[in-house]
């Protein structure tokens, strides 16, 4: 008799560590950073700072009662043309968009917020970021940086996840 229980088991287990492991390569960006989603900031400067990959999701943090997300066409951006939007993200002001194309994505704060600066275009890459160094294990302080933060320790942390769960069966 075949045990056909311990082979699913084994694909759900290596199909969910398959999406872990692609969902730790993403980071989740606090558009604007400490500022946020609202009115007279740069947020032409705050995105030339960063890298954005397919994948990463963008976190807006704003007052639903006064703004919203818009994305939209690249004309409309440029114009501030809130008519014509491509998808409404505004859901509660504490919102995401995942970035699931490499491609450009433009967005929008509508009410005339948008000419006050609540405008944000961004270049999803296609390809991942560069891995990173290796650790200095000589410099401690290097390290718990390299541990803490960073696509390495999502998907170390998925490998070891996925070695134990494989063990269980």
């Amino acid at each position: 008799m075949h045990d056909h229980g311990g082979r699913i088991r084994f694909f759900a287990v290596v199909a969910v560590a398959a999406t872990l492991l692609t969902c730790a390569c993403s980071d989740l960006i606090k558009v604007g950073g400490k500022s946020g989603w609202k009115p007279n900031v740069n947020y032409t400067h705050w995105a030339a700072h960063r890298r954005f990959y397919v994948g990463d999701w963008l976190y807006f943090v704003f007052d639903k009662h006064y703004y919203n997300v818009l994305e939209v066409k690249e004309e409309n951006y440029e114009r501030c043309d809130d008519g014509d939007f491509v998808k409404n993200v505004t859901r509660g002001g504490r919102d995401v968009y995942n970035l699931t194309e490499a491609r450009s994505y433009y967005f929008i704060s509508s009410g005339g917020y948008c000419f006050h600066g609540m405008k944000l275009s961004v270049h999803a890459r296609g390809s991942l970021p560069p891995p990173l160094p290796a650790p200095d294990m000589k410099s401690t302080e290097n390290s718990a940086s390299l541990l803490i933060g960073g696509h390495r320790a999502a998907v170390l942390v998925v490998a070891a996840l996925s070695t134990f769960i494989l063990r269980l069966l």
